[in-house]
């Protein structure tokens, strides 16, 4: 089997680097901090001697939620300078040079970066171990994190690494990359909301005017919270919701914004798993053609 020459590459040259020695370190130091200040005042913090089942399950949310944000923090920093550092090492041209297509290029600086990412998460596993010293956590739950947080990887990776053959140095790549997620985790709650206030400012508007005088009932607005499938932050809570915590609690959360079809929301982790990975290709196509040297010409 051969492997792709870029992703061979950068794998050994980033895993024998200060920095991911570093980055790892990091990681795991914030992940075990905060797993232990949470055990400390679930437990050692409850002189009753009882140990709920549910201040286990807490905690695993807990962690399972910290590190899926320090994924989401470290993504942009390995994808926004793939392609735009080679540029600035003035290697670009080389590579565009060999036999390599461009798709196996971006390819190659994509599985790095998620090789990269996956590495962080296997170095966390003796954190995670954490939990089955009380039960309540079986192997398959983490394993369906580590699939979720692969997913996620792949998403935001393309978005970095789209960002990182638009332009040509690494500076505005990783701020449009960061950006970019900022806008889906937090944008698209901000979007949906301020478009659902302005619906009920309008319906109050007509509805004070005209005097009516039977039952208030504001509009709701059909497939509102759609939005949220290309929110990861939603998929993950989605994911975890669902395992232990409070099932209803995504059905809840998207009432406030609209209504949603039962099928949609039965399915609400595989399609937005679906809908990441879809636009994670269409993402990485357009990088591919944009870094393709003899690309055709816009016509004016």
């Amino acid at each position: 089997m051969r492997i792709n020459p870029v992703y061979k590459k950068e794998l050994k040259i980033s895993v024998r680097t200060i920095r991911m020695s570093l980055i790892i370190f990091a990681y795991n130091a914030v992940l075990a901090l905060i797993s232990l200040l949470a055990f400390h005042f679930t437990f050692l913090g409850d002189y009753s001697g009882v140990i709920q089942y549910s201040n286990v399950l807490s905690i695993y949310l807990l962690i399972a939620c910290v590190q899926f944000g320090l994924v989401l923090f470290v993504i942009p920093a390995f994808t926004s300078s793939a392609i735009s550092g080679e540029r600035e090492r003035q290697t670009l041209e080389i590579l565009l040079t060999t036999t390599m297509k461009p798709y196996q290029i971006i390819v190659g600086k994509l599985a790095s970066s998620i090789s990269e990412t996956l590495l962080l998460v296997i170095s966390s596993i003796p954190v995670l171990s954490i939990i089955f010293t009380v039960g309540g956590v079986e192997i398959k739950d983490i394993l369906v994190l580590f699939f979720v947080t692969g997913i996620t990887a792949i998403f935001i990776g393309s978005i970095g690494i789209f960002f990182s053959t638009v332009f040509k140095k690494t500076v505005p790549a990783t701020i449009f990359t960061y950006s970019t997620l900022i806008i889906l985790l937090f944008g698209t709650i901000i979007i949906a909301y301020v478009i659902r206030m302005v619906s009920v400012s309008a319906y109050d508007t007509q509805y004070y005017a005209s005097g009516a005088t039977g039952d208030y009932m504001p509009p709701t607005l059909t497939g509102l919270p759609y939005i949220f499938l290309v929110n990861p932050a939603v998929t993950m809570v989605s994911l975890v919701s669902g395992q232990f915590g409070d099932a209803t609690y995504l059905e809840r959360f998207l009432a406030v914004f609209g209504d949603v079809e039962k099928h949609v929301l039965n399915h609400w982790f595989g399609i937005s798993i679906m809908i990441q990975l879809i636009l994670a290709v269409f993402l990485l196509w357009i990088a591919a053609k944009r870094l393709n040297p003899i690309r055709k010409p816009r016509r004016k």
